[in-house]
């Protein structure tokens, strides 16, 4: 006579995480991304290249997850916290418009209209960008289904 077998799922048999893991994972990835930003940077400038560093790590992050190399859960945590904090990133910004007051009396008009153009070029390209993406994610998807819908027509 056998025993019985018995199934655990794989939740429950889980440990759950140490509580001190997600911090320390956030610290890393967002070292992690610090350094790629880092060589970016100092590829652009030892290649001459007219554009930031950021812009060429970004095009280089995106060819690696898009490759498969990277996944996404490995900068995911470090990435959020970025985005989260972003705004400290700009308070110098913000300290130096204020010490800047007879360049905004002088010049406050044009400038305002230089970032809001500017920034209304980097919303309408992250938009169109976005949208392109998620058309041609759209696209693999749907030849993915309609050639596992004829296989198994022809099977």
């Amino acid at each position: 006579m056998k025993a019985p077998v018995l199934h655990h799922s794989a939740a429950v048999s889980r440990m759950p995480a140490p509580a001190w893991r997600q911090p320390v994972q956030t610290l890393w990835q967002v070292g992690v991304l610090i350094a790629a930003w880092w060589l970016a940077d100092a590829a652009a400038a030892a290649l001459h290249l007219p554009f930031s560093g950021g812009v060429v790590g970004l095009f280089v992050l995106v060819a690696l997850l898009l490759a498969g190399w990277v996944r996404p859960a490995a900068i995911e945590l470090g990435a959020n916290w970025l985005l989260a904090n972003m705004l400290l990133f700009f308070i110098p910004l913000v300290v130096s418009v204020v010490q800047f007051t007879q360049l905004l009396k002088a010049q406050g008009l044009m400038l305002f209209f230089n970032i809001g153009l500017g920034f209304a070029s980097v919303m309408l390209a992250t938009a169109l960008t976005v949208e392109w993406v998620c058309r041609y994610e759209r696209k693999l998807r749907l030849q993915t289904l309609l050639r596992q819908r004829a296989a198994r027509t022809a099977a």
